[in-house]
């Protein structure tokens, strides 16, 4: 290290792995081609996989010392990152997902980040490992940044971002009763509203895949449409603001006005339909959380 900079002791690399034997080898390929020049580890939990993701990371150890894996006894996204937290030995600890694919300077922009912010958000590339289904469904922004879906504090995708080990043990961890969406949102926003600053970290980039085929599409946007309202029940009482029924009425017209989209091409049909299964999960989530968020 020069300039006077502190080096840092050791950086965890927390994979969550849920069936991702097609995918987790080009995720550990892109980590091996890291330009992080200290030390590191990668922690990959298998989160109750039914193909051969355990075995593949077997294999992997032996070609890669510094991965160590574990396992959670029920699947749950904040419980495997929970259980990678808990085994990680890093004092910084960097998430990313098992079928993304982290560029080179992937680990070494996130730490630059920490160094000055105990919790940041990497930039997401979303159109390497895309089609035009899936585009279609999830348009890119036009600039990397963190998301702000709602109008009330940014955060990071739990695929690209890192924290300081000891926010995670001051904010008791993820929040395990998210499941399908929110599940990273609720946790930096506790980290916001508990003082702590969040940066965004551009040259931290991570190539996002998202999901191929439409009904994969539309099972992940009713998931994120569902977690809404319980966002809103959490977080509400700090200035959250609420989906107003004019705006949930216009967006209801505007997908009724594109009905024929659902007998056109894919893309377009896709898009549609991901649009209505997250107004959908959000009616569903509404009467679950009983909390009006449309």
């Amino acid at each position: 290290m020069t300039g006077g900079v502190r080096p840092v002791r050791l950086v965890s690399v927390v994979i969550p792995a849920r069936n991702a034997e097609a995918t987790i080898a080009t995720q550990l390929e892109a980590l091996c081609g890291q330009t992080y020049p200290d030390p590191w580890e990668v922690v990959v939990v298998e989160n109750g996989s039914s193909d051969g993701t355990r075995a593949l990371l077997r294999s992997w150890q032996r070609r890669m010392p510094r991965l160590r894996v574990t396992c959670t006894g029920a699947p749950g996204v904040n419980r495997a990152r929970n259980a990678g937290c808990r085994h990680a030995e890093g004092e910084f600890v960097l998430l990313c997902d098992a079928d993304d694919v982290a560029a080179p300077g992937w680990v070494a922009g996130l730490v630059d980040a920490l160094r000055t912010s105990p919790a940041v958000g990497g930039a997401l590339e979303r159109r390497l490992l895309n089609g035009p289904v899936a585009l279609a469904a999830r348009p890119p922004k036009k600039l990397p940044a963190l998301l702000d879906t709602f109008g009330f504090l940014p955060y990071p995708a739990g695929a690209n971002c890192g924290f300081h080990k000891e926010l995670w043990h001051q904010l008791g961890g993820f929040d395990e009763s998210y499941h399908g969406g929110g599940d990273d949102t609720e946790f930096f926003w506790r980290a916001q509203l508990a003082g702590h600053r969040l940066a965004f970290a551009p040259h931290a980039v991570v190539h996002y895949r998202h999901r191929g085929d439409t009904r994969a599409i539309v099972r992940q946007s009713y998931g994120y449409g569902r977690s809404h309202p319980k966002l809103y029940r959490d977080f509400a009482p700090a200035g959250m603001p609420s989906s107003p029924l004019a705006d949930a009425a216009a967006a209801w017209w505007r997908l009724l006005l594109r009905t024929p989209d659902l007998l056109g091409p894919t893309d377009r049909r896709a898009a549609l339909l991901a649009q209505l299964a997250l107004r959908t999960g959000r009616l569903t989530g509404s009467a679950r959380h009983r909390r009006c968020y449309l």
